[in-house]
Order: structure tokens, then C-alpha cells, then sequence
């Protein structure tokens, strides 16, 4: 899975700003998205998805405070029905979705969880809106949510951020060494999940955006949910 974005968007075509989300200078909706942080959610789910990777969960845009965009989504006229023959038109990019983006209700519900990701969080990246795209295609925002998504996906590949750490499933190990291994990687402090008291769920590293496309890492605006008592079960999938 490789994939090479050059989005079209206008802030970078025009170059007006250096613009950084939840700073100064945010430079508009279409150089940073409006609500500021986006995070990327990688969950660890028995059974789904390849053995040796997490599975996507979604990207989701938080406001800078750390408060949640509409759970409704943001653009009811970006709604766009079944997605399952709009995402066959790239046919990489919907293998590469139907791999490491899979509903846990099976694959028949797959393109309905999309559907759900890109409703209630892809059309509430204000960078995605028709606009801010110099010479908007049908669909464009909507296969670059999901291509934006599967490539943090791939360069913040959470399962082999752990490995080398020594963190392998089938063990546990305390939420200090899981933290640190991402923090190791991505310079930040990332929030981690756990489900059924000690068992991992999802992991989340939070981002800035610059320039419209430039995803840059920063420290959880939230705390990890897991005990720092009890050991993080991590199952063998």
C-alpha cells in the first residue's frame, strides 16, 4: 500500500500563508482546517484485518480545546449515498479500504461504516470543502479524506511502531511502555484505549495541520483510558 497525495488545494497553489491550525496563523478554512486538530484512530480488534497490522478506525477533526465536531457531521449536501460503487472507481484505494479499513460487523457493512466516517468526520475537515480543491472533480474531497486517512495509516504503522519496541502480541505490558513506544516515534505523547478494563482497544495520535495537507504530531489533548496499575493485555489477533 503506497500512495502519493498532492492535493490541489488553493492556499498551497497560491502560497498566501504559512498557515498552522490552532495558531495565529490559520490562514482560513482552506489552509487549515477550521476545528483545528485531527487525530488518526488505530484500533486493535481480534480477528479483523491483517494479523501483523491495527485496522483504521477513522480520521477524525477535533476543535483545538479538544471538544468534538457535530456528531450529524458538518455538510449535509456532501452525504453521498452508498459509497461502496463511488470508491470502486478507484479500485487500489477500495481494496486497500476493504484490507486495513474493515467494519468489525463484517464486510457487507463496509461501505456503511465509510459512509459513517466520511459523513459525521471527513466533511468536518474544512480543508476538504468543494472550494478549497483549484479544480474541483466529482468526489475529489471524498477519495482525499480517505487516501489522506490510509496514508498517516501507513507512515504511522502502530504495529510496527510497537515491534520495535519489543511489544509483540500475545504479551502485556503497561500503558508507560506502549505511550512511550509511540512517543519514541512520533516525538508525542499519543492516547491509548483499552476495553474490558485491560485489554487494548485503540490507539490515537493527534495532529496539527499546516498548509492544508501537512499533518504534523502533537501531543493528546485528552488522557489514555487504561489503568496505569494493571497490565495491557495485547492478544494475538
Amino acid at each position: 500500500m503506497r500512495r502519493r497525495l498532492t492535493p490541489p488545494f488553493f492556499c498551497l497553489f497560491f502560497k498566501l500563508v504559512d498557515a498552522l491550525s490552532c495558531s495565529t496563523t490559520t490562514g482560513g478554512s482552506c489552509c487549515s482546517p477550521t476545528n483545528g486538530i485531527v487525530l488518526l484512530s488505530q484500533q486493535w480488534y481480534e480477528g479483523l484485518g491483517p494479523s501483523d497490522y491495527f485496522t483504521m478506525h477513522g480520521l477524525w477533526p477535533n476543535m483545538c480545546n479538544g471538544g468534538r465536531t457535530p456528531k450529524k457531521g458538518c455538510d449535509p449536501s456532501r452525504r453521498y449515498g452508498n459509497l461502496d460503487p463511488i470508491l470502486r472507481r478507484n479500485q487500489s484505494l477500495y481494496d486497500d479500504m476493504s484490507t486495513y479499513w474493515p467494519s468489525f460487523n463484517g464486510e457487507d457493512r463496509n461501505a456503511e461504516f465509510w459512509s459513517h466516517e466520511w459523513i459525521t468526520h471527513g466533511t468536518c475537515i474544512t480543508t476538504l470543502e468543494r472550494q478549497c480543491f483549484s479544480n474541483f472533480q466529482e468526489y475529489q474531497d471524498l477519495f482525499t479524506y480517505f487516501n489522506t486517512a490510509l496514508e498517516l495509516y501507513q507512515q504511522y504503522n502502530l504495529y510496527a511502531v510497537l515491534s520495535d519496541a519489543n511489544i509483540i502480541p500475545g504479551g502485556s505490558y503497561s500503558l508507560d511502555q506502549f505511550e512511550s513506544a509511540v512517543r519514541a516515534y512520533t516525538g508525542f505523547m499519543p492516547l491509548i484505549t483499552c476495553k474490558e478494563g485491560s485489554k487494548l482497544d485503540e490507539i490515537r495520535i493527534y495532529f496539527k495541520v499546516r498548509n492544508g495537507n501537512h499533518y504534523e504530531p502533537i501531543n493528546s489533548t485528552a488522557r489514555s483510558s487504561c489503568s496505569r496499575t494493571r497490565r495491557i493485555e495485547y492478544p494475538v489477533k
